[in-house]
């Protein structure tokens, strides 16, 4: 399996290197999905996360619950403002996570 990477400077190359490694870690992951739900409780007004709660599961896994269709679209508004702050994988990990909160509030 091999991959290119495209690199105009070595600063380039030295994020992209620190990009892939805090991708592996799963800390990193759950810091932005922590980071997405204070945003989002900022956004709905919700210091007493009645509207939207995140819960860690015993396999280090992160699940959000809503309240409500607002709810939903306070968390889609918080992982666009965030979105191009995090690193690459991140990113990808939270456009898919968008894109499936979308599709529920959607059906709500």
């Amino acid at each position: 399996m091999g991959f290119k990477i495209d690199v105009k400077s070595i600063d380039d190359l030295q994020k992209m290197l620190k990009d892939l490694e805090e991708s592996e870690d799963p800390t990193t992951f759950n810091e932005w999905a922590n980071r997405i739900a204070n945003t989002a409780k900022q956004i709905c007004n919700d210091p007493d996360c009645k509207r939207i709660k995140i819960n860690e599961t015993d396999q280090g896994r992160i699940n959000f619950e809503f309240a409500d269709k607002e709810a939903i679209d306070c968390v889609i508004q918080s992982i666009q403002r965030l979105l191009t702050k995090m690193p690459g994988a991140q990113q990808e990990i939270f456009k898919r996570l968008k894109t499936e909160f979308e599709t529920k509030k959607a059906q709500y």
